[in-house]
């Protein structure tokens, strides 16, 4: 065992450590301590995949509010983790200059912001650093090189808030020996849901937010994607993970394109790839999912949603529909009442996945002009 989850770390940090030769990166591993509220989820951990199933048929239905039935109360929890994260700047970094914090979302690792390497128009992470902007992202909890506690108690959202909020405050204070004049949060997913959280808590945090793979107000998309999700214990999809079996994968790459992909539109190669090195979530997670989401009614910095158009998680799979005469995406709007600007960008031929799909070079190019200098 030991040996196999080496093998699969080392092609997690081969894809962690390199990069292109435009920019400075360097990896870090940050401990965090944090105090969150957290629910209290009264299951086990699943005995077998037929459990684990029953508990993703439970979620997916649309009748029953099932996370209100498995969460007695509340509890407060007090913990330190390690955080892995990436740090790339441009070559002549400025000081003072701007930088995107990046959250990844449900099924992937720090590599969805730098998917396909060095030189691929797919790679996120560059091309904000051709841009002219720094870049932080990293593992949340539950993930990749970071600390893997308990999948139902810990790993849960409102905890992926409080360590958002920590590493936040450890890039204001210069740590990482840069001092940045401006931090953008840039999510994907549920870590759109996390830069959500930290705007609603912690309204300074972040000057400005792009969320993306993100909308609101489709009463049957969370199911869907629950629906979709194809849940496998993580131990037994990816044998060289040693994890519990609330931490969970999509199982099959069908399940992977049901959720993430707009067929034809993507590379199957690159498709491959990623699904290779997938990510896990943990019930804890999925139980918790949209407890952060909640008006930022404090925060005053502009606010961009990126989602595609056959979004399945936050859409139902179609983003152009109209709910009381407004789209998903822009009824996010409603979140930011104080807002000093929002603005929405739905590209076509796109799915949940923005990042995989060949309209993510045009998606990239609009979102860094977007940032700004």
């Amino acid at each position: 065992m030991g040996k196999m989850l080496s093998q699969y770390l080392l092609s997690l940090f081969i894809a962690f450590s390199s990069f292109a030769a435009a920019q400075t990166c360097t990896s870090l591993t940050i401990p965090v301590n944090i105090e969150a509220q957290t629910a209290h989820i009264t299951i086990p951990e699943p005995v077998d995949q037929s459990a684990l199933t029953a508990f993703f048929v439970n979620l997916s239905t649309h009748s029953i509010d099932y996370p209100n039935t498995i969460i007695n109360g509340t509890r407060q929890l007090k913990a330190q983790y390690k955080i892995a994260g990436k740090l790339c700047t441009p070559k002549n970094v400025k000081p003072n200059g701007t930088l995107e914090f990046a959250t990844h979302g449900v099924a992937f690792t720090h590599a969805w912001w730098e998917v396909d390497g060095d030189n691929s128009e797919f790679n996120y992470a560059a091309k904000a650093v051709a841009s002219g902007h720094s870049i932080f992202y990293y593992d949340r909890l539950g993930t990749g090189f970071s600390s893997l506690p308990d999948g139902i108690q810990e790993v849960q959202s409102t905890v992926q808030v409080e360590i958002a909020h920590a590493l936040v405050q450890y890039l204001r204070q210069g740590k990482t020996g840069h001092k940045f004049g401006k931090l953008i949060g840039v999510g994907h997913s549920f870590g759109s849901v996390i830069t959500v959280g930290v705007t609603v808590k912690y309204p300074k945090d972040f000057d400005d937010v792009v969320l993306t793979g993100f909308a609101i107000g489709d009463p049957v998309a969370p199911f869907v994607g629950a629906a979709s999700f194809g849940a496998a214990i993580a131990s037994e999809a990816i044998p060289t993970l040693n994890t519990p079996s609330s931490y969970v994968v999509p199982g099959t790459i069908s399940s992977y394109q049901a959720n993430f992909l707009q067929y034809p539109n993507y590379d199957p190669a690159v498709i491959a790839a990623q699904f290779k090195i997938r990510g896990t979530a943990t019930l804890g997670e999925f139980t918790t999912l949209t407890t952060p989401v909640a008006p930022a009614t404090d925060f005053t910095g502009r606010v961009l949603v990126v989602t595609g158009i056959t979004d399945s998680f936050f859409c139902g799979g179609n983003c152009a529909e109209k709910i009381n005469g407004t789209t998903p995406p822009n009824l996010v709007a409603g979140l930011y009442p104080a807002t000093s600007n929002f603005s929405s960008y739905v590209p076509l031929n796109t799915g949940h996945g923005i990042n995989v799909h060949f309209s993510a070079p045009t998606t990239y190019d609009i979102i860094e002009k977007w940032i700004g200098a």
